[in-house]
C-alpha cells in the first residue's frame, strides 16, 4: 500500500537507483575512516573461518628487526568510536504520502487534489446560497423619515427588499411615498434590520432656465440643492431667482438667466473740451482762456448678454497713454456771483444799450429787474436765456422793449449815470446753458 501511494505521489522517482547511490556514498565515506569497535561484548560468529597459513617471510636486516622488536614492545593506542550515525534522508527525495481516505464517500470527495478543490467550491456555493435564501425570506424592519413641505413623517416598514433602491420602489407601490420622491440614502446600500432611510417628497413645477421653459421636481430644501438635484448648472454671473439659499415650497418657480460678457479693448483719441466756467472771483465782464491738448487712452467695452440677447455695452477707461487737458474759458461774474460750468450754445456780436428803472420794477416775465438782467428781442434771443456779455458779465433775459430789435441787448444798470457812461457798445455775447 505504501509503495502504491509513493508511486502516485512521485511516479517518475527511481527509488532503487537512488538507494544504491546513497549506499555507495556511505561505503565510500566509511572507507576513509579507520576505527575499531568499542563494543567488547560483541560475540564472534560461530562459523568463523580459520586463518590461512602465512608463508614464511623473507629475512630482514638486523637493524630493521631491532627497530620492529622495540616497536613491538610498546603497546599501540587504539581509538574508540561509538555506533555509526543514521543516514540522513532528504524529504524532497522521499516525499511523505498524504492521508488517503479509505471509504468510498471519502475517496469520491477527497480522493485527489481536484476532488478536494471541487468539494471546497461546492461547499462555499451551498453556504452562500443558504445565506441569500435566508436574507431574502426573512423580512427586515426599517425606519423611513419622509420629509414633506409640511413637516417630517416617521414610517416603520417591514420589507424583504435587498437594497435601499428596492425599498423605495416598494414604498411607492404600497402608496407610502411618491414615485418621483428623492431618497437621500444611497440606492445601492443593502437593507439591514433597524436601519433608517430618508426620503423627500417631490413636486413638479415650472421653471425658466436660460430663457426656456423647463419642468423641475422640487423637494424640501434650498434653491441651490434643487438645481443640483435636477442637473441644472450655472456660474457666478448668472441671475438666479429666488436666491440660492432660499427655501423652496411646492409653488416655487425658479428662474435662471444665463449671463455672459463680451469684453473688447480699443485705443482712442480724446479731444480736448472747451469748458466755460462762471467764476465769481473774476471781475464781471472779464474773461480768461487756458489752452488744452487732446489725449489718448485705452478703453474697455463690455457687452452684456442675457440668455443670448444683447443688453447694452459699457465703456470704461482702462489707462491713459496721454492724458487730455481741456480748454477752459473763465467768465468773470463778481457783480452777480453766478458760478458753475456751462456750455456755450452760440456766440454773437450784441449791440448793447443800457437802461435803469425804479426799485421794484418788473420785466416782461413779471420778475423784478436788477443788475444781471437784460431786455432782448424774443425773435433773436429767447426769453429766460442766460447770457454773458463782454464788459458786463452775467445777464438773464427776462424783459423786452420797443427799441430792442434784432441783436440789440438792453442791459440793466443801477443808475442813470452808469447808463450814460455805458452808452451804446458792440460787445461779444455768449448764450450759455448749464453743463450736465
Amino acid at each position: 500500500m505504501l509503495e502504491e501511494e509513493a508511486a502516485r505521489i512521485a511516479p517518475e522517482f527511481d527509488y532503487d537507483a537512488e538507494a544504491e547511490m546513497l549506499k555507495a556514498e556511505e561505503e565510500e565515506e566509511l572507507a576513509k575512516i579507520s576505527f575499531s569497535w568499542s563494543d567488547t561484548g560483541a560475540e564472534e560468529p560461530e562459523n568463523a573461518s580459520e586463518p590461512e597459513e602465512e608463508s614464511e617471510p623473507e629475512p630482514e636486516p638486523e637493524a630493521k628487526q631491532e627497530e620492529e622488536s622495540e616497536a613491538a614492545e610498546e603497546p599501540e593506542e587504539k581509538k574508540e568510536y561509538g555506533p555509526l550515525p543514521k543516514a540522513k534522508v532528504s524529504h524532497s527525495k522521499y516525499p511523505k504520502p498524504r492521508c488517503v481516505p479509505k471509504s468510498p464517500a471519502g475517496k469520491a470527495l477527497f480522493g485527489d487534489k481536484h476532488r478536494r478543490t471541487l468539494t471546497a467550491a461546492v461547499s462555499l456555493l451551498v453556504l452562500f446560497a443558504g445565506y441569500q435564501a435566508w436574507d431574502y425570506l426573512i423580512p427586515k424592519t426599517v425606519s423611513v423619515e419622509y420629509v414633506t413641505y409640511g413637516g417630517t413623517q416617521y414610517i416603520e416598514y417591514a420589507t424583504t427588499a435587498r437594497t435601499a433602491g428596492d425599498l423605495k420602489n416598494a414604498l411607492a407601490e404600497d402608496g407610502k411615498t411618491g414615485e418621483n420622491d428623492l431618497m437621500d440614502t444611497d440606492p445601492e446600500m443593502p437593507v439591514k434590520n433597524g436601519m433608517t432611510v430618508g426620503i423627500r417628497h417631490a413636486t413638479e413645477t415650472d421653471a425658466r432656465i436660460a430663457g426656456k421653459r423647463h419642468k423641475l421636481w422640487l423637494v424640501p430644501g434650498t434653491v441651490e440643492e434643487n438645481l443640483m438635484l435636477n442637473g441644472i448648472s450655472y456660474d457666478d454671473d448668472d441671475e438666479i431667482k429666488p436666491p440660492l439659499d432660499r427655501k423652496v415650497s411646492d409653488r416655487t418657480s425658479i428662474v435662471v438667466n444665463e449671463v455672459h460678457y463680451d469684453v473688447d479693448e480699443k485705443k482712442e483719441t480724446i479731444e480736448a473740451v472747451d469748458k466755460v466756467i462762471l467764476d465769481p472771483s473774476l471781475t464781471s465782464g472779464v474773461q480768461e482762456t487756458s489752452e488744452g491738448n487732446d489725449g489718448e487712452g485705452i478703453f474697455t467695452y463690455t457687452t452684456r448678454y442675457v440668455n443670448g440677447k444683447n443688453k447694452g455695452t459699457e465703456r470704461e477707461l482702462k489707462e491713459w497713454i496721454t492724458e487730455p487737458h481741456d480748454s477752459v474759458l473763465r467768465l468773470g461774474t463778481s457783480g452777480t456771483g453766478n458760478s458753475g460750468e456751462y456750455i456755450v450754445d452760440r456766440t454773437f456780436t450784441a449791440n448793447t444799450t443800457a437802461y435803469t428803472a425804479k426799485a421794484g420794477a418788473r420785466g416782461a416775465l413779471g420778475m423784478g429787474v436788477h443788475f444781471g438782467t437784460c431786455a432782448v428781442d424774443p425773435r433773436f434771443v429767447s426769453l429766460r436765456s442766460e447770457l454773458w456779455v463782454e464788459g458786463y458779465g452775467y445777464a438773464y433775459a427776462c424783459d423786452t422793449g420797443g427799441a430792442v430789435k434784432g441783436n440789440v441787448v438792453d442791459l440793466y444798470m443801477n443808475s442813470r449815470g452808469a447808463c450814460v457812461s455805458w452808452g451804446r457798445r458792440n460787445k461779444t455775447a455768449y448764450v450759455i446753458i448749464p453743463a450736465e
